[in-house]
């Protein structure tokens, strides 16, 4: 059984539950896969894992407990960091923008205009 399978039987079973819970079990499960499958399990493992569609649907619809029929060690998988380029070197020197500097001057005109005028 595929994933897309696997996640139409749920779908089908689950159709009993309200569409917002169903919609999160199947997203939940899913995710599960993709986890699974980005840590180099097998689809067919992954699917394997989270046990029997009828169980899933049994635990979710009438409240059964499934059994585990064997425990999942987790799955770790070191991840290889690729050496990378070093980062570009940055600017020693600012550059300030003209539109920053005309801000600045017309600032420090209004400061001066209001001491003149505080002077007089």
């Amino acid at each position: 059984m595929n994933r897309s399978e696997f996640l139409e039987t749920l779908q089908h079973g689950l159709r009993s539950l309200p569409v917002e819970e169903r919609e999160g079990i199947i997203n939940d499960l899913d995710e599960h896969i993709a986890v699974s499958l980005e840590n180099g399990v097998s689809e067919a493992e992954a699917i394997a894992l989270l046990g029997q569609p009828a169980d899933i649907i049994a635990q979710y619809v009438h409240g059964d407990i499934a059994e585990p029929k064997r425990e999942q060690a987790p799955v770790i998988q070191k991840s290889v960091v690729a050496p990378t380029e070093a980062p570009p070197e940055k600017p020693t020197s600012k550059q300030v923008s003209p539109f920053k500097i005309i801000l600045i001057a017309v600032m420090c005109f209004i400061i001066l205009m209001l001491l003149l005028d505080a002077l007089d």
